[in-house]
């Protein structure tokens, strides 16, 4: 049989979820489980190679599966198979180390694989197909050991922050219930504000302080986050441009999030709001991290040359936590290094911390980048900054975040010291 007749198309995925489910449940025993295991490639740049890398999977993966398996195309690096009638997790777990061995000894793919297998059963794992592909791609990314993960409800921070906060969160999108704190960036030499980032805050009557990485960890898995992103931009924008009318002259920083990059129309709206609000282009700068680059570098160029085209201000963030951080430097049309905070609040009792900072700086300006370090809170780390040329210091010892009207009394009381 063709390989064709094991990956789907993708247009095609969702609508024969159902069908699949129900195929794999009739060829199911009473007391007896289907499985489904999540296979993923991941960190391959390029997505036709990695499409073919897929289709050589299915074709080394086809001569394990029984009559009534299902070995079906989920993305461009990931296949799904269903295996119905076994006896549990031991049977899927026999299953999945199968699926190692045959793809370890495939000639043509040897060099290139290092699938991330995850595990889900019906039905505790889930009683629909989404619901079993969420959680076996959980095991997969975030609870795997030796690459086989088995999904764990209790470790499922994801699926707990979802049940938690997928109402509330929808309700304050639609209730504008959240709001913009800014926080100061120094001048590492002349000591003045020369910038603040914006963060975003949610205060719920019930849930307290929200976390903003929960905000964003859930509001990317419900899609809702262009709205949310679009929202901090045209929020942002509005209490910079008072911020401007009353003298201030410094630049504003925002976050982009992964699936922000893979929005075609961001770089347009961009534009829009700064037109709306008089802000110039080269006094935004947009922050974007690693992690948002790796699914899709190719597709992230072409979205970071429209906004750098448009004057905007590229920093890469967490700079030195991800894994080819260096080899970004040389494709990213980027303006700015932001020094992980990890890197920064250990120099003090970590020499070798302290040697990579200093060595970040340096390369940062060999290559005409502008350095910020971020979560600087003592006068040691500080004067360390200083004394080594870092552009810009961020943090709790210049100052917390603040609230716009908190911010603007911040500028005058530096004003005043100067």
């Amino acid at each position: 049989m063709p390989t064709t007749a094991f990956i789907d198309d993708l247009n095609e995925i969702e609508t024969r979820h159902i069908q699949r489910l129900s195929v794999a449940l009739a060829h199911t025993d009473s007391g007896r489980y289907c499985g489904i295991l999540h296979i993923e490639v991941r960190h391959r740049p390029h997505r036709p190679k990695q499409s073919a890398v897929v289709a050589q999977m299915a074709t080394a993966l086809r001569t394990m599966l029984r009559d009534n398996d299902q070995l079906f195309h989920i993305d461009h690096q990931t296949l799904g198979l269903l295996i119905p009638n076994i006896a549990g997790i031991s049977h899927a777990l026999l299953a999945a180390n199968r699926v190692q061995y045959l793809l370890s000894e495939a000639p043509a793919t040897q060099q290139h694989l290092h699938p991330h297998i995850g595990i889900a059963l019906y039905p505790e794992h889930g009683e629909n197909m989404p619901d079993l592909l969420n959680s076996a791609r959980i095991a997969a990314r975030d609870f795997a050991q030796d690459q086989i993960g088995v999904y764990d409800p209790s470790r499922d921070w994801l699926g707990q922050q979802l049940a938690r906060l997928e109402a509330p969160l929808r309700e304050a999108l639609a209730q504008n219930r959240f709001h913009l704190v800014f926080q100061a960036q120094i001048n590492g030499q002349s000591l003045q504000i020369v910038g603040a980032e914006i963060l975003l805050r949610w205060d719920d009557a019930v849930l307290g302080q929200v976390p903003p990485d929960q905000i964003v960890e859930v509001a990317e898995h419900l899609g809702l986050m262009d709205t949310l992103t679009r929202w901090v931009i045209q929020s942002g924008l509005r209490q910079f441009a008072v911020l401007r009318s009353e003298g201030y002259r410094g630049s504003m920083s925002l976050n982009l999030c992964p699936s922000n990059l893979a929005d075609k129309d961001l770089a347009m709206y961009i534009a829009n709001a700064l037109e709306i609000w008089g802000i110039p282009a080269n006094t935004l700068v947009l922050e974007i991290t690693e992690s948002a680059l790796i699914a899709d570098i190719d597709a992230a160029l072409k979205q970071l040359e429209q906004l750098k085209s448009m004057g905007c201000l590229l920093s890469l963030d967490d700079f030195g936590t991800g894994y080819s951080s260096l080899a970004y430097l040389r494709r990213l049309p980027i303006d700015e290094l932001k020094i992980d905070r990890s890197f920064i609040q250990s120099m003090a009792h970590c020499d070798k911390d302290a040697a990579i900072v200093q060595s970040m700086i340096e390369l940062a300006h060999r290559l005409e980048l502008t350095v910020v370090a971020e979560g600087v809170e003592d006068a040691v780390t500080a004067a360390f900054l200083q004394h080594h040329q870092c552009d810009t210091i961020q943090g709790f010892y210049y100052s917390r975040p603040l609230t716009l009207s908190a911010f603007k009394t911040y500028i005058q009381s530096m004003e005043q010291a100067a």
